[in-house]
């Protein structure tokens, strides 16, 4: 350790099995302490550069985290745009060691003004993963996780809309004379084979079977491919769909797109609170009535527990209603 004086400032020198480390004070007894300080902690291993912690904000952190994951996301873009967002928030101004937990409840009750708790949770939940990151991988010298200290907006009850039959027919006669030329088929195959748009968009020719009459679903949710079944029904309609050079099934200009066509058709079916992602709802409570165990809906549908299959599989009391009557006569 060396100590010399430069203008009216003493700057501490430090060298200490290959790092070199140098730090001004006002005064010459604070630069002593801090180098007996940092000299001690270097020979235990726990020295962490703090001035890296106290010129770094949120937003800073957050572009790191974003660079440093978005290979292994499946949508970049959208990581991208919550953290864009993110960064122009008064929260993701403010230095590292100001991000308590005070200042994220203000956050989050300043977000519920005009969010919903399901998309605030999210971006609470993303800062989380940040900062959890930053500390084991990027090298940034956080101790604790604030999120950690704020209580999570509660997830919203899990819907439960499942279409009539008079229904589901009608709107896949609604998804005839649609901009897309295959929604009907595609909302068809959504409730025969209880895939995820995303999975049901990225489907190729190549992948399926029609001998087995199965189907190879490549691009999941939780990145582990899949094979499912195909009904005679979700046969026929993959059979009547021209084949392109490309080999999808689908081709699309993009989700926006698909969801305002599929706006659309809804409206003109006359539905109300309805979404693409709910005739996935639809498919397994049909199977379910038809008696398939949980371990199939779990295989057919990609879901990963018994719990999930329990949030999409809404029996209705009419079908209970109807098993007793079996049971009872």
């Amino acid at each position: 350790m060396y100590i010399r004086k430069r203008g009216k400032r003493f700057q501490c020198l430090i060298r200490f099995k290959g790092a070199r480390l140098a730090k001004s004070f006002r005064l010459k007894q604070n630069a002593e302490r801090w180098g007996h300080k940092t000299i001690a902690e270097l020979d235990a291993g726990t020295y962490v550069d703090r001035d890296k912690l106290f010129s770094m904000q949120l937003k800073d952190l957050l572009l790191l985290y974003y660079e440093h994951v978005k290979a292994q996301t499946k949508r970049p873009h959208l990581l991208k745009y919550t953290i864009d967002m993110l960064c122009k928030t008064k929260l993701g101004k403010s230095y590292l060691p100001q991000v308590d937990g005070v200042k994220l409840s203000n956050f989050k009750n300043e977000m519920l003004e005009t969010r919903s708790s399901a998309t605030v949770r999210k971006y609470l939940l993303l800062i989380s993963r940040a900062i959890t990151v930053g500390q084991k991988e990027l090298g940034v010298p956080i101790f604790n996780n604030p999120v950690k200290q704020v209580t999570l907006p509660k997830e919203p009850a899990h819907r439960d809309r499942v279409l009539t039959e008079t229904e589901r027919l009608g709107l896949y006669k609604a998804c005839e004379n649609n901009p897309i030329y295959f929604m009907r088929s595609f909302v068809e195959l959504l409730f025969e084979t209880l895939c995820r748009r995303g999975e049901l968009l990225a489907l190729r020719f190549e992948d399926i079977n029609f001998v087995d009459k199965t189907a190879l679903i490549r691009i999941t949710k939780n990145g582990k491919p899949r094979k499912i079944g195909l009904s005679v029904r979700a046969i026929e309609i993959i059979k009547s769909i021209p084949r392109n050079v490309s080999g999808e099934i689908f081709i699309t200009n993009g989700t926006s797109w698909f969801e305002k066509c599929f706006k659309r058709a809804v409206a003109n079916a006359g539905l109300k609170d309805f979404r693409a992602h709910d005739i996935r709802h639809c498919g397994a409570t049909y199977l379910a009535e038809q008696g398939w165990s949980t371990q199939e809906l779990m295989a057919q549908g990609g879901w990963s527990s018994a719990e999930m299959v329990k949030k999409y599989s809404n029996i209705s009391s009419k079908h209970l209603a109807k098993r007793l009557r079996i049971i009872r006569n």
